[in-house]
């Protein structure tokens, strides 16, 4: 079985702006669990490049939530 976890660290407010943006694929419901209180999203998918295309979604939107997050605080 492929289990693939991403971790999110940081201040607690910058993983509640990211968990609170991740909007979750009716497709993915199956596969991709969202943990919160752990900061972290666990995908299992039936094939390594199914699991490689949800996985990069789920980074790409994270990296750029992040992104917008240290603009914002730039300012």
């Amino acid at each position: 079985m492929i289990e693939i976890k991403i971790v999110i660290d940081g201040r607690e407010e910058e993983k509640d702006l990211i968990f609170n943006s991740i909007l979750q694929e009716s497709i993915d419901n199956k596969v991709v669990k969202i943990n919160k209180e752990k900061s972290e999203i666990i995908i299992t998918p039936h094939s390594l490049s199914r699991g490689r295309a949800i996985m990069n979604s789920y980074i790409s939107w994270i990296y750029t939530i992040m992104e917008t997050i240290k603009k914002v605080n730039n300012k």
